[in-house]
């Protein structure tokens, strides 16, 4: 048997020889069936006819046999041939699913090339704006080279401004410093030329007066020997402007500034001729000169301050000449136990700016008590004492420079909501001052 394939599809083809020898089987049948019919039509009755019919039995035997193994070989082919057709089935089906996975394997292709093009074109992209970049990278490059120059440039014209301004602000207090020694010497010479002209029309009254004058004198030196009393207040705000001995309860008298407009001054900075890079106890106990630069004391402070709700004001100057200030409604420093803590500080107005109230809380730090929240020592950094959080809002105790301009070594002085917290800047003037709060 043969498989031929013509128009795609598999068929059987039975062999020649098959044919033939069914064929040759019913031929010799027929044949038998007409012998048959011819012995039952004669009635020969010799022996020969009985050795005839023998042998005719035994031919039909034989073929009987030969059928039954060609039936036999039939049926095996006939079970070859179902089996044929079932593997057939098996192939197409095969051929099928062949053809299903192709087709997938072709659209997975078709995607995979599509995602290749799309990564090319990012990847394209991305090198493009890689080159932008770098481009961008060399023309700020080179803006900073010319910025840095320029800056360079300005630092120099404002070193030279700054040091103008400062000889014109020593020139313009040298000048004021005159006029109020002449008026106070002109009003010296008015009131020893009233007091001669009454002594000199009141001849008769001189005894008296020679009387008076000595009486004066003795109790004024009473008064002297009882530890300057004479001029002990309990408040700058009935004080003119001058050095009073300050007397308040559970605080023992000590002498402080007061401006003549109700506040007591107790820091000042004009000349930077007091160092205040200051010890822990230095800043306690207070220190410098009450007429010039000096810091009145955290000690005096807090027991000044616990007492009653008191006002800060702050009043600063530039170099140049411009002066601001910051008010704020409720100062309050802590005790010692405490490191002296900034414990109230209110903001209420000022063109200067708010630097302080970042600090609230914060604890009183100098070079040798670092109270901080950093693992810097600002107090050491900026030269100075101060309410020091984790960098410098404001430290107005610093490195005093007189033409304004830092440039190296320790900060100076700082306010940085005032100078937009550029820290080249340090201030050349400072009054802090309180006062007892105005209901």
């Amino acid at each position: 048997m043969e498989f031929v394939n013509n128009t795609g599809e598999l068929q059987l083809k039975i062999p020649e020889d098959s044919r033939e020898l069914t064929e040759n089987v019913l031929k010799t049948f027929d044949l038998f069936l007409k012998s048959v019919v011819d012995m039952n039509i004669s009635t020969v009755t010799s022996n020969e006819s009985e050795n005839r019919l023998r042998e005719i039995k035994k031919e039909i035997e034989r073929k009987d046999e030969k059928i039954n193994s060609l039936t036999a070989e039939i049926k095996s082919k006939d079970e070859l041939i179902i089996t044929l057709y079932a593997l057939i089935k098996s192939n197409d089906a095969l051929k099928e699913t062949q053809t299903h996975i192709a087709e997938m394997i072709r659209n997975i292709t078709s995607e995979m090339n599509k995602t290749n093009n799309e990564i090319f074109y990012k990847d394209t992209s991305i090198s493009s704006l890689n080159k932008q970049i770098e481009e961008k990278n060399e023309e700020l490059k080179k803006n900073s080279e010319a910025t840095a120059a320029l800056n360079k440039k300005l630092l120099s014209c404002l070193n030279n401004i700054n040091q103008k301004n400062y000889t014109l602000i020593e020139v313009r207090g040298k000048e004021e410093e005159i006029k109020r020694k002449d008026e106070l010497l002109n009003k010296k010479d008015e009131e020893f030329q009233d007091k001669f002209h009454q002594a000199k029309g009141k001849d008769a009254q001189n005894t008296d007066l020679n009387r008076q004058n000595n009486v004066i004198s003795q109790n004024f030196t009473k008064t002297n020997e009882k530890h300057g009393k004479w001029n002990e207040i309990k408040s700058c705000l009935i004080a003119d402007e001058g050095i009073f001995h300050i007397k308040l309860p559970e605080v023992s008298a000590f002498e402080a500034p007061c401006n003549g407009r109700g506040w007591m001054i107790i820091q000042r900075r004009i000349d930077g001729s007091v160092d205040f890079s200051r010890n822990w106890t230095d800043y306690k106990d207070g220190f410098g000169n009450l007429t010039g630069e000096f810091f009145l004391g955290l000690e005096k402070l807090h027991l000044i301050t616990k007492s009653r709700q008191h006002e800060l004001l702050i009043r600063l100057g530039k170099v140049d000449g411009s002066t601001s200030f910051a008010l704020y409604d409720d100062f309050r420093i802590g005790s010692e136990e405490k490191s002296y803590p900034l414990e109230s500080i209110e903001y209420s107005k000022g063109d200067a700016g708010d630097s302080l109230e970042y600090l609230k809380n914060m604890k009183f730090s100098t070079f040798d008590r670092d109270n901080d929240i950093s693992d810097l020592n600002y107090a050491d950094l900026n030269g100075g004492g101060w309410w020091f959080k984790d960098g410098s809002h404001s430290s107005l105790n610093g490195i005093f420079i007189k033409d304004g301009k830092w440039t190296t070594g320790k900060s100076g002085i700082i306010w940085g909501s005032w100078h937009k917290f550029d820290y080249f800047v340090s201030l050349t003037f400072v009054e802090m001052m309180i006062r007892p709060a105005l209901f």
